[in-house]
């Protein structure tokens, strides 16, 4: 008995494509055709089909199957890669989960990591805040984020008064409230950095700090840029990863 194209896909379970493909890549020969031209499939081709089939159903990319279907022996050796490879998805699809329950549980957007949502806590839930929190928690791990969340925590009054100052700064502002509203926060923030420098995150290099400093500045106004530009250059003496930017 002999089987078309479609008929073979058909009885496989597979689309035309997939025929199509094996033959392009070799694992499926050719048949012969009949006087009309078109292709004639025998039982052979039928069971070779399966075979391929049942492979790529199992999850082996096609160029491993050109070997499993000649040795038994290489198969069982990727049948144990197989399994370590389905391992590692399992267990990263049982992380995705619990997040997806979290997320679910608080309500939250799926946009934002368990990291990005610890840090929010400390930096708050404004657009700034958000933004900031998602390059930050990119760039270090969970457990500096855990520490400077509580580095953020334990920041003074004073400091989040002269945070809340720059925030509220109006565009118009004169350069001499500029300067004096950044020499409050270089003052405060100074002492504070020499007091919790251990509880800082490393940032690894300038070119992080350059980025969080982009985010931190972006939906601010020039007065309130001016304002930041002059506090992160007169803390000059400071290591580069060392400058926070208060809240």
């Amino acid at each position: 008995m002999a089987w078309s194209t479609r008929q073979l896909a058909d009885l496989v379970g597979v689309t035309l494509r997939s025929i199509r493909h094996w033959h392009d890549s070799g694992l499926l020969p050719e048949p012969e055709r009949r006087t009309n031209g078109y292709k004639q499939y025998g039982a052979g081709h039928l069971i070779l089909a399966l075979r391929i089939s049942r492979l790529a159903r199992l999850g082996f990319p096609l160029e491993r199957v050109a070997r499993m279907l000649d040795s038994e022996e290489h198969g069982q050796q990727s049948l144990h890669g197989l399994r370590a490879e389905l391992d590692t998805r399992i267990a990263e699809l049982h992380r995705i989960r619990a997040e997806v329950e979290e997320l679910v549980r608080l309500g939250v957007a799926p946009d934002l990591s368990p990291e990005a949502l610890v840090a929010m806590e400390a930096l708050g839930d404004d657009p700034a805040s958000r933004n900031l929190a998602i390059v930050l928690t990119h760039l270090i791990s969970r457990e500096e984020t855990t520490g400077l969340v509580t580095f953020l925590q334990g920041v003074p009054e004073e400091l989040a008064g002269i945070n809340r100052a720059i925030l509220d700064l109006p565009a118009e502002a004169a350069e001499e409230e500029i300067v004096a509203l950044a020499d409050r926060a270089v003052t405060a923030l100074k002492g504070f950095l020499d007091d919790h420098r251990a509880t800082l995150p490393d940032l690894d290099d300038r070119a992080n700090v350059e980025v969080l400093r982009a985010v931190a500045v972006e939906q601010m106004n020039p007065a309130q840029r001016r304002v930041m530009r002059l506090v992160w250059d007169r803390i000059a003496t400071e290591p580069p990863d060392q400058i926070a930017e208060p809240r």
